[in-house]
């Protein structure tokens, strides 16, 4: 496939690399879209629900979710065109008609190459839009912004909807979440209700359920390594844990406290084991699966310790 038919999907990646790996930095949960992810056939179950027409856009009236516009189509269509040999549209789509019905059934056939045909074009157009980075959260806003009006220029509004609502509306969370979080203006507390309004506003259920598990799984890192800074007992941190999170949460984080204690007792007998004895050690202390991740745990205890090391008391 020629490089310029890949070099447009880069080019919004911009703005959802930045608002992903701004989202993950902050280790926050939701999950944005994936566009680009492998994806199979879509599912026959929802064929019975499928009209048929040209695949043109039209400013019909939107009476039910169409099972064909779902950004799995859009997976479908990276997969394809990721895998072609094409030097040009001409031969790229005659290349797509030959494959498509190994992607989607034979009733959606004509409207599916209708959209794929628009929207190698709309990928074309996003050459246009503007640099962006992720210190610049209303440079970030003009790139959505400029990106929703090309989507208008080849897809309906539900066709916008269908395939690109879920990605677009945690764009806007990225980006709006991006401005609270670096306005010196607000307090703390607005920037909290703020956030909490935003993500209301454009997070899914299922993103902000997500979100909420992370969120919470972070607060459980930090208590534990303000428990190991501390030395705290075992009893201690049963304890404290079970007024945090409830009594058969602390259960299980004491399981894992063990486990991760025996599994670090055991790397500190194989790491001050000379080269002659570890090959030994390695088969009476690890299990096969284990012993995989040796090397990088003992990279990773270096890396720590020397880190320590450097930090002033």
């Amino acid at each position: 496939m020629p490089r310029k038919l890949l070099r447009p999907l880069a080019a919004v990646a911009v703005v959802l690399a930045a608002g992903a790996a701004w989202w993950w930095s902050q280790a926050d949960g939701a999950r944005a879209p994936a566009p680009a992810a492998t994806a199979s056939a879509l599912p026959p179950a929802a064929i019975a629900d499928a009209s048929t027409g040209s695949g043109a856009p039209s400013s019909g009236s939107v009476h039910a979710p169409d099972p064909l516009l779902t950004p799995n189509l859009l997976r479908i269509f990276e997969q394809m065109l990721n895998d072609s040999q094409a030097r040009d549209k001409e031969g790229l789509m005659a290349e797509m008609r030959a494959k498509i019905d190994k992607y989607v059934p034979p009733e959606w056939r004509v409207r599916a190459l209708g959209l794929l045909e628009r929207y190698i074009d709309y990928r074309n157009a996003l050459e246009a839009l503007p640099a962006a980075n992720i210190g610049d959260p209303a440079g970030l806003r003009r790139v959505l912004d400029a990106r929703a009006g090309i989507r208008s220029r080849y897809f309906a509004p539900e066709e916008v909807e269908g395939l690109f609502g879920a990605e677009e509306k945690f764009d806007r969370f990225s980006v709006e979440r991006l401005e609270i979080e670096r306005n010196a203006n607000l307090t703390a507390q607005q920037k909290r209700q703020a956030l909490a309004k935003t993500e209301e506003t454009w997070l899914t259920p299922e993103q902000r359920a997500d979100r909420a598990a992370s969120v919470a799984q972070l607060a459980v890192g930090e208590q534990t390594a303000a428990l190991e800074a501390r030395g705290a007992s075992p009893q201690e941190r049963f304890e404290e844990r079970s007024r945090q999170y409830g009594y058969e949460a602390a259960q299980r984080l004491a399981t894992l406290d063990q486990q991760e204690q025996d599994w670090q007792s055991r790397l500190s007998r194989y790491a001050a084991a000379d080269e002659a004895t570890r090959a030994q050690l390695q088969a009476e202390l690890f299990t096969p699966q284990e012993a995989l991740r040796l090397q990088a745990a003992l990279e990773m205890r270096a890396a720590g310790e020397k880190k320590k090391a450097a930090t002033p008391p």
